[in-house]
């Protein structure tokens, strides 16, 4: 039944991850993934997989403090930024199962694209950072989680495309 359920949260945090690269302003991008990173905490909860559980909590509290230096137009400072860094390392090594934990390191990657401020970098890097997790969610059981992370990769993809490369001449087709 948990299990189930996970599945159903995992649903929705689909929804708020695949939105996010399509924002156009920082602040609104940010709070997306707060939405889908509260979802992920309960749905992973619910699974049992604590390294998930500990490093995307983490990564929450992570996307409320730039979410809030970026309502202000400002960048946080880097100690901040080492911070979190060394906090989502820590939550990988006391919740250490195997190696597939390690996998959840890629976060480490998101974590440095919402802090730097060219939304195209934030781009690449959620989907550097995505794939690797999402290979942790199929290992762990977390499908929805699997599936949240590769829809979160391509729909990155698709607005890096839409917003960085494409030509002006196709914008008005």
């Amino acid at each position: 039944m948990a299990s189930t359920i996970s599945q159903i949260i995992g649903v929705f945090a689909i929804a708020a991850f695949v939105i996010a690269p399509h924002m156009k302003k920082k602040p609104m991008l940010l709070l997306c993934v707060t939405i889908g990173n509260l979802l992920t905490v309960v749905e992973f909860s619910l699974l049992g997989s604590m390294t998930e559980v500990a490093v995307i909590s983490v990564s929450t509290v992570r996307t409320i403090a730039f979410f809030i230096f970026s309502r202000y137009d400002k960048r946080a400072p880097v100690w901040l930024l080492i911070s979190f860094m060394s906090m989502q390392g820590l939550a990988v090594y006391f919740t250490w199962k195997s190696w597939v934990s390690l996998l959840m390191l890629f976060d480490l990657v998101q974590t440095y694209g919402q802090w730097q401020s060219n939304m195209k970098v934030l781009r690449i890097l959620t989907i550097i950072g995505a794939i690797p997790i999402g290979i942790y969610n199929i290992i762990v059981g977390g499908y929805t989680g699997a599936v949240n992370q590769f829809c979160q990769a391509l729909s990155a993809a698709i607005a890096l495309w839409h917003k960085h490369y494409r030509l002006p001449n196709q914008a008005e087709s």
